[in-house]
């Protein structure tokens, strides 16, 4: 049966490696104010090596926050590593000077000034645990040969849903310095064709994509 859905949704967080519960480990992130990429929930992070260095970035772009290519021409040769997916925000709201969780951070989105910190700055929390697993749509037909080699995501063109990422895994970008690595099927009933795009599958961070 044809997949019922080849919309993207990014990279949700599911069991870890060894089928073990997900423990939904993650960390809090340093997020600037304003920056110069957007961020959306549950597309991959890495940190900013150039620029404004040690600072989460969204990783799905096709140009970086540190001027590095993410996306589907990421590699992990000369480009920053990932330390896992973006799980939401946390900032100052500049207008109503609330303490606000979002699923997004729009591009020269600016943040008040936090009353604790005394900073204008905010946090991303990131899936960083690097056991986990996540499931992912996939543009296109997975073979068996598919398994065990890595891919990108499809570059991020701006588009969301409620804040939440679209993006794909692009099946054209296999390569042994890619950003994921193919484990399997999801097996969702209506999502499961793996002849055709749309399937639902379980990926892991790259081993050589890791920043630690």
């Amino acid at each position: 049966m044809a997949n019922q859905s080849t919309t993207g949704f990014g990279f949700r967080a599911v069991e870890r490696l060894g089928n073990t519960p997900a423990i939904q480990g993650q960390s809090k992130y340093q997020l600037q104010t304003a920056p110069g990429v957007a961020l959306m929930k549950n597309d991959p992070a890495s940190i900013q090596d150039a620029g404004n260095q040690g600072f989460i970035q969204d990783a799905s772009f096709a140009t970086t926050d540190d001027g590095g290519t993410g996306g589907a021409s990421y590699t992990n040769t000369g480009h920053a590593k990932l330390v896992g997916v973006l799980n939401g925000f946390f900032f100052i709201d500049d207008t109503t000077k609330k303490p606000t969780f979002a699923n997004s951070v729009a591009a020269s989105q600016a943040f008040g000034t936090n009353p604790n910190t005394g900073s204008t700055n905010g946090f991303a929390f990131v899936n960083d645990d690097p056991l986990q697993s996540y499931i992912v749509k996939a543009d296109a037909a997975v073979t068996q040969a598919n398994h065990g080699g890595t891919f990108n995501c499809n570059n991020n063109g701006g588009t969301s849903k409620d804040g939440q990422s679209v993006v794909t895994l692009d099946i054209d970008s296999a390569n042994v310095n890619k950003m994921f690595t193919i484990v399997g099927s999801a097996e969702d009933p209506e999502n499961e064709d793996l002849t055709s795009a749309g399937a639902n599958i379980i990926v892991t961070i790259a081993k050589d994509a890791k920043l630690y």
